[in-house]
């Protein structure tokens, strides 16, 4: 099983991108073989991705993964436009993967761990692919 660490915004044009390219070849085709692990790296240059990401994880400790990919989704899809709760309810786990991410050296997103490989902001779907079958 190969595990796909993602940090993202969910303000950011790129980690929409790197969605679309999730929902449209990726998940399907590995799903199987493959754990996608969302992680947050809220960018201070977009002011409601930190609410937006609280969000998420509150969403995933309550009704579970899949209804915080959908919320993620939607964010992504629709940029600027959602808008969530004015409490952030997940604060801790936001905290928690700031620290993670700090401690990796990110600072753009998305950032993509695949084993020993690091995929930052702009790749494409062949390079990200390599990565996953390079750490099978």
């Amino acid at each position: 099983m190969v595990t796909v660490e993602i940090f993202e915004d969910l303000q950011c044009p790129d980690c929409a991108r790197l969605q679309h390219l999730l929902d449209d070849q990726l998940v399907s085709a590995l799903g199987e073989t493959v754990t996608f692990v969302r992680r947050d790296f809220p960018l201070v240059k977009h002011p409601a991705a930190r609410r937006l990401a609280e969000e998420a994880q509150f969403l995933r400790l309550t009704e579970g993964t899949e209804a915080e990919w959908e919320w993620r989704r939607r964010c992504l899809f629709a940029i600027g436009h959602v808008h969530a709760p004015a409490a952030g309810r997940a604060s801790a786990g936001v905290d928690a993967d700031l620290l993670e991410a700090h401690s990796r050296g990110v600072v753009k997103t998305p950032t993509v761990f695949v084993g020993n490989h690091v995929l930052v902001e702009k790749f494409t779907p062949d390079e990200l692919l390599s990565a996953i079958k390079d750490s099978e």
